[in-house]
Order: C-alpha cells, then structure tokens, then sequence
C-alpha cells in the first residue's frame, strides 16, 4: 500500500507527527514583503492560537534563500522575526533586541495553519 502525506521524525529518529493522525487547516495566507520600506506586520487572524496554531514563512523568491551561513548578505535573506499571539501574529524584519545588523529584506508567503490531534 502507498502511502501519502507529511511525515516529521523528532531528533532521536522516531515518528512525531503524521498527517494520518491528524487534521490541519489553513486558516489565513498572505504576502510578506520586506522589500521595500514596510517596518512590520501585525496581522489579525481570527481563531489563531499558539496553543494550536502556527505561522510558517516560506520564501517566494530565489534571491532571498541565503546559500550559505557564511554568506555576508544573510541578514538581508534571514527570515523575518515572528511572535504570536490569541488571535494575531506580528512580524518583523528583525529582532527587535537586536542593536545592530540588518534587517530582513525578504518577499514570502506565510500561512496560519491550525491543527488538531
């Protein structure tokens, strides 16, 4: 028999999630452009929960996959900093402790995905 989905094994090898054994829903997607001269996102997203929710960030654009960690350029091709919230995620270019470096300069999609057990 064949079998079709997402697998994720944790760090010892051994099976932590299977889409077999669970459901997801993608309850909002967008464009995250930092391009251009956009300081941050704050995005509502109705039934949005860190409890049971997550945003993923994939790039959009070759330019912004950085090629290796040794590339000077990486800050610019770094994926934005997120927080999360009940009800809302904000992202920014960079971290916001951080005192020096560049920020993201990155174009991604980013869904909001909930899953159940």
């Amino acid at each position: 028999m064949a079998l079709f989905g997402l697998r994720v094994f944790n760090e010892s090898g051994q099976l932590a999630m299977d889409t077999n054994s669970f459901t997801y829903q993608i309850i909002w997607q967008g464009v995250i452009d930092f391009s251009g001269s956009v300081p941050s996102y704050t995005i509502a997203i109705p039934g949005f929960n860190p409890a049971n929710c997550v945003l993923m960030i994939i790039p959009t654009r070759a330019q912004d996959v950085q090629p290796s960690e040794s590339d000077s350029s990486g800050n610019l091709r770094s994926y934005p900093y997120v927080t999360t919230a009940v009800g809302q995620v904000a992202v920014l270019p960079k971290n916001p402790s951080a005192t020096t470096g560049l920020q993201s300069k990155v174009v991604s999609k980013a869904y909001a995905i909930r899953f159940a057990t």
